[in-house]
């Protein structure tokens, strides 16, 4: 975290997120329904779905935040993943539903029949996207900050929200001044398939997490070019990353000059770890191993030997397989 305000926004983003989101579903639904929109009825998903993942959120960072222990060595951070999988499969479980229903609504002709609808809808599809584009600003930084998955699906959920709530005030305004009351209807439809495709989004980023998905290519980069900065290191032979709920995890191997004492190499080893502490965000764990370096002359001399070992085995198979055919010859 860069600013020690960070930790204030860091506990109360569940909380916020959560409050703000009951209230702006209380909201659409209201209106929605006095109103006669589609459209805003099902926008209000948007923040029953940012609801359960604000819910989530408050359950899910302080369970992933809890000390290792003797179950769980490697700490709990994959908690998010988990709780970011369960949102996802959620989405798209009740969108597919609302898919369904609203498609045939809008194919069987009902969408043409209906009113347009009362321009109350407008003015409050406009209010929520207002309190979305503030709600995306706020979770975004924090997301940021503490590099959480399940606060960052909260921020994406917020963006969406704003873009979804500015649909439903077109389809408004094109029912009442276009004449196309089955507007309304349709972008009922896109909302639902929008919400789909998010659900299946959030899904599957979840099961590389649980996966352990590599860290970005621009951290990984990043580690090989502090690691060349330590006075010492002849070579980078390895790098291995994964996510670990906000954490990253790195196991890295270096070349060292093969003339070192083992002494030596461990205090350059160190020296890496110290420098991709300082260097690196959000680091949950740090490993750096060293060995003679590729190309040096320790390194080229047993694969010298390990060649004249395999010479010698096929000779002596080439040997045991001529005797073995002389000795069946009559």
């Amino acid at each position: 975290m860069n600013y020690p305000q960070c930790i204030i926004c860091y506990r109360s983003v569940g909380w916020i997120g959560l409050i703000a989101n009951i209230g702006l579903s209380i909201l659409k639904v209201f209106v929605g329904l006095i109103s006669g929109s589609q459209a805003l009825l099902i926008d209000a998903l948007y923040s029953v779905k940012d609801v359960l993942t604000s819910f989530l959120i408050l359950f899910g960072l302080k369970f992933s935040k809890q000390p290792l222990d003797q179950e769980h060595q490697f700490g709990h951070g994959k908690a998010e993943f988990l709780f970011s999988l369960i949102v996802g499969l959620s989405m798209i479980v009740i969108t597919g539903l609302f898919i369904y229903f609203e498609a045939d609504k809008l194919l069987s002709g009902a969408g043409t029949t209906h009113k347009a609808p009362h321009l109350i809808a407008l003015w409050t599809a406009l209010f929520v996207v207002g309190a979305n584009i503030f709600l995306w600003y706020y979770t975004r930084c924090v997301a940021h900050q503490i590099n959480s998955p399940i606060v960052s699906i909260l921020s994406t959920h917020q963006k969406s929200d704003g873009i979804s709530s500015m649909a439903v005030a077109l389809g408004i305004i094109g029912s009442h001044y276009l004449n196309m009351p089955w507007l309304d209807t349709l972008v009922a439809v896109g909302e639902c398939l929008d919400l789909f495709h998010l659900g299946v989004k959030i899904s599957w980023e979840a099961l590389l997490g649980l996966m352990d998905v590599s860290a970005p290519k621009e951290t990984i980069q990043k580690v090989k070019d502090l690691t060349r900065t330590v006075s010492g290191v002849k070579s980078i032979e390895d790098v291995l990353t994964r996510r670990v709920g906000q954490d990253i995890w790195i196991s890295l191997v270096i070349g060292v000059d093969p003339e070192l004492t083992v002494e030596q190499g461990k205090e350059i080893s160190l020296w890496v770890e110290e420098r991709l502490v300082n260097g690196i965000s959000h680091l949950g764990e740090v490993s750096v191993h060293f060995k003679s370096a590729d190309g040096s002359l320790p390194e080229l001399r047993h694969m010298e030997n390990e060649i004249v070992e395999m010479r010698q085995k096929l000779s002596q198979l080439q040997a045991q397989s001529d005797a073995s055919r002389k000795g069946s010859t009559p």
